[in-house]
């Protein structure tokens, strides 16, 4: 368990511990009411938007350490659990009522109930309420009677396969697993379907991207959303935003969704709502992802159908328009309110096929969520890029970047250009997520991000600039004296070409050697060379557009730094630079001279070589 998730936990025991009951408690029946052989029955859709009803048995309560561990042992059945292949995924939250009150909602099944009458787990209402606290109200915790325990029985986390002899060896444990909330997918595929649920296992990431040279990145590694617990769900209903429902016709028993993207590429999740007060609203019966406090979208959702199958049934449905905000993800529900949007990173991305001549824009809003912008900046991407050349090879591509958000100083613009012998395609959607990940995880300031633009060129051609050759005219030198230098280019497979400049030697400047290196785009620290020192997030910003892009072609003097205690270790004296525009620069030379003692200038030497 995490720092983070730990902490939420303690703040929500604290929460109920601390507070007064403050719902009419004729609403409900909690632990210390329930009692073996209560009968009941669920809410939950199965098809068509429709709320049915199943019957329910209370089979006991198993009573573990802490009291977000308690759940409610049932038996469901009827023809709704029937034609839904048991407990599917997506109807976690579901509602249970005994005698028209709520005791909770189903959050587990038993991995190897499969018949008509499986076993179920249901999550207490006290500790969804408590997550409901924070949006309208408070609520007690109450214990459960001991006539009601389960004694010696406990849970354990489960797959999908069980042995007979590992049932037999713990014969008093329910095996069960969240009845979690798949992950609806709508306008992704292929690689950029793998790079959201795989994350950087599914795409190598390429090299030389902006924030390496500021010795930063991506602020984490970019795991996939199936390192947060997601599944995807094995097929998706029609395009999001197609739902036309009342948000005032929602009531206990209705699909409910949690959305992490919408727009044209949605992706969130399916559940059901438990309960709800006014706007104020709770369900799942488990967390989504453990985010705690959260600014997730609240959507509605149209189920088509539940799908049964042998493994895990699951329901075939659609999220709709946001109609809210999911401001709680806990350990026993998520809870938010209708009414109040989420704050939301709008992204607009525009590719052009420069050869066909072909075009395409998409517009995305995303949760301003850092753990999860990477994925949905990475996948987002992709899918655009790929789409609109329905191709993956080799090109050249040209990218601009907007970034606007209300922390941050003014907006970051910037442009770069990528050449790829293999997969083009890969260097966009990297750069971006790695940009905007090294800002929202900055040191100084939040930049509140709330706009993301990308504007992509990309064409077939290889349009590469090659550093063939870099001469100077000594290999001696005297502080103050000029070099002189030539630089031969090459366009690839094309004409040649020199650039001719000077650099001035610092008359103070102390070294045994120096270098003169010509080379493409931004480059590395050199051992021992310092790191800027940045004092804010305008200095953060600031970097990040001065950096060269790979169509500058740079001429820099290097000096051994005496003073170091890494052994040759150089920095940067001084540097020329030439815009070589549409061309990404490649390779690059490195030459060098002596630096002599100035006190052994000969009186009348000019301070550069006339042999040049």
């Amino acid at each position: 368990m995490t720092n983070r998730t730990l902490t939420a936990v303690c703040l929500l025991i604290v929460a109920i511990a601390a507070s007064a009951a403050a719902y009419d408690r004729s609403e409900f029946l909690f632990l210390d009411e329930i009692e073996i052989g209560m009968l009941g029955v669920g809410r939950t859709i199965v098809a068509g938007d429709v709320i049915e009803e199943f019957s329910v048995e209370v089979l006991g309560i198993i009573d573990q350490t802490g009291t977000l561990s308690d759940f409610i042992v049932v038996r469901v059945s009827g023809e709704t659990i029937g034609r839904s292949g048991g407990i599917a995924k997506g109807m976690s939250g579901s509602p249970v009522f005994v005698d028209g009150k709520l005791i909770g909602a189903v959050s587990r099944a038993a991995s190897w109930s499969k018949e008509l009458t499986p076993i179920g787990l249901v999550t207490p209402i006290e500790p969804m309420l408590a997550v409901l606290a924070s949006v309208s109200s408070e609520l007690a915790m109450h214990q459960p009677s001991e006539q009601a325990v389960l004694a010696d029985v406990r849970i354990a986390s489960a797959d999908s396969t069980f042995t007979t002899d590992m049932l037999d060896a713990m014969e008093n444990t329910i095996f069960a697993q969240p009845v979690s909330a798949p992950l609806v997918v709508s306008g992704l595929s292929g690689r950029s379907l793998d790079v959201l649920m795989d994350g950087a296992s599914a795409q190598s990431v390429p090299s030389g991207l902006i924030t390496e040279y500021l010795q930063g990145g991506l602020a984490h590694d970019v795991q996939g959303f199936t390192s947060l617990g997601l599944s995807l769900l094995p097929m998706s209903g029609s395009d999001a935003g197609t739902v036309d429902i009342d948000p005032a016709s929602l009531e206990p028993g209705s699909s409910i969704g949690v959305a992490l993207a919408t727009g044209d590429i949605s992706a969130g999740s399916l559940g059901t709502l438990t309960y709800r007060d006014g706007d104020a609203l709770v369900g799942y019966g488990h967390s989504f992802i453990s985010h705690g406090t959260s600014r997730f979208a609240l959507t509605t959702v149209s189920i088509i159908d539940t799908m049964r199958t042998f493994d895990a049934s699951f329901k075939l449905g659609t999220l709709g328009e946001t109609i809210g905000t999911i401001s709680e993800d806990r350990i026993a529900a998520v809870g938010g309110g209708i009414g109040p949007m989420p704050d939301m990173i709008g992204l607009s991305i525009e590719v052009d096929d420069l050869d066909r001549n072909d075009s395409a824009s998409y517009a995305v809003e995303i949760v301003n969520e850092p753990q999860l912008t990477p994925e949905l900046l990475l996948s987002t991407g992709f899918e655009a890029i790929d789409t609109t050349l329905d191709r993956v090879g080799p090109g050249t591509v040209e990218v601009v970047y907007r970034i606007t958000g209300a922390g941050m100083p003014h907006p970051l613009e910037r442009r770069d250009i990528f050449l790829h012998s293999a997969d083009v395609a890969i260097y966009p959607p990297w750069q971006l997520a790695s940009l905007v990940s090294y800002l929202q995880y900055n040191s100084y300031e939040d930049p509140q991000i709330d706009q993301i633009a990308m504007s992509v060129q990309i064409t077939e051609d290889l349009n590469a600039v090659m550093i063939n050759g870099l001469r100077i005219d000594s290999y001696a030198y005297y502080p103050g004296d000029t070099i002189r230098y030539s630089l031969e280019l090459q366009t690839f497979q094309g004409e040649s070409w020199t650039e001719e400049g000077e650099i001035i030697i610092p008359d103070d400047l102390v070294s045994d050697y120096i270098f003169v290196r010509a080379y493409g785009g931004a480059r590395t620290y050199e051992d021992g060379e310092t790191a800027p020192d940045f004092q804010s997030l305008a200095d953060v910003v600031d970097a990040i557009e001065s950096l060269p892009s790979n169509d500058v072609a740079t001429v820099e003097l290097f000096a051994v730094d005496p003073f170091s205690p890494i052994d040759g270790a150089l920095y940067g004296v001084d540097e020329k630079a030439y815009e070589i525009s549409g061309y990404a620069v490649l390779d690059e030379r490195e030459v060098y001279a002596v630096l002599l003692d100035p006190s052994t200038r000969p009186t009348n030497e000019p301070k550069s070589s006339p042999d040049w």
